[in-house]
């Protein structure tokens, strides 16, 4: 198919992928963003949030390629993952959630997107786009403005889609295994969404997570029938540790 990328072919002629094939949509994908957003570059920063992110992939058990764990400098409460384990979070994310808990239950179902390929799966729906757009698209909904020129020019019947219900509660319930099995307190996940939907209101665009991923009552007890009476624990040190780099640099005030 000439001009045309191994992984727009793919994303267009095939049933499934494999994992290599992800990993390769979700660099191309990566690179198209990263084309439209800040990246912070900061170690410190970078190697506590793949401290904690790590510890979570870990937990899910083996997987076919490593996660990478990147910062965006952007003031909406907002994170995402592609295929392939690229997961990005903004630092208004950072700034926003309190304790270790709250950002591994965020970081607990984004990881789970990207290992239950529904970025992927969603992509595949999206007729006219080539591979990296339709999950750029699906995944960030950044079709709604940086991209939508480009959707249209390619033909896009659809220019934004969202993961489906049944992918949401997949991710939750997915995220409150890592969490647990990494050590975390789950609860940290109900006490975000919790704060987040008080906050909402009519949605203000600094709550993007809060749009991308719908807040509902039957949500939150989904999630809290999910984690029954398991223990209120504490984190691992270096866990706890790492979010308070985190918090030192990107916390309230920053």
């Amino acid at each position: 198919m000439p001009g045309a990328s191994v992984a727009s072919a793919l994303l267009l002629s095939a049933c499934a992928m494999d994992a290599r094939e992800e990993r390769t949509l979700g660099a191309e994908a990566a690179a198209e963003i990263e084309r439209r957003v800040e990246i912070v570059r900061d170690p410190a920063g970078e190697q506590a949030l793949e401290t904690i992110g790590t510890a979570l992939v870990e937990a899910g058990g083996g997987v076919a390629y490593p996660y990478a764990f990147r910062i965006v400098r952007d003031s909406t409460v907002n994170a995402f993952a592609l295929p392939g384990g690229f997961v990005y979070v903004h630092t208004g994310l950072l700034r926003t959630t309190r304790d270790v808990s709250e950002l591994a239950g965020v970081l607990g179902h984004e990881v789970a997107h990207a290992r239950l390929s529904h970025g992927a799966r969603q992509a595949r729906k999206q007729e006219g786009l080539s591979a990296a757009v339709a999950v750029v698209c699906v995944v960030t909904g950044f079709c709604d403005s940086g991209l939508s020129q480009m959707a249209v020019n390619l033909g896009a019947g659809v220019l934004t889609a969202r993961f489906s219900r049944t992918d949401e509660l997949q991710a939750d319930s997915a995220g409150i295994e890592y969490t647990t099995r990494a050590g975390i307190d789950p609860r940290g996940m109900v006490r975000f969404f919790e704060r987040l939907r008080e906050q909402s209101g009519s949605v203000p665009t600094y709550l993007e997570w809060v749009s991308t991923h719908p807040i509902e009552d039957t949500r939150i007890a989904s999630a809290e029938r999910l984690i029954g009476v398991r223990t209120n624990r504490g984190a691992p040190t270096k866990l706890e540790a790492a979010f308070n780099v985190l918090h030192t640099r990107y916390g309230v005030g920053r």
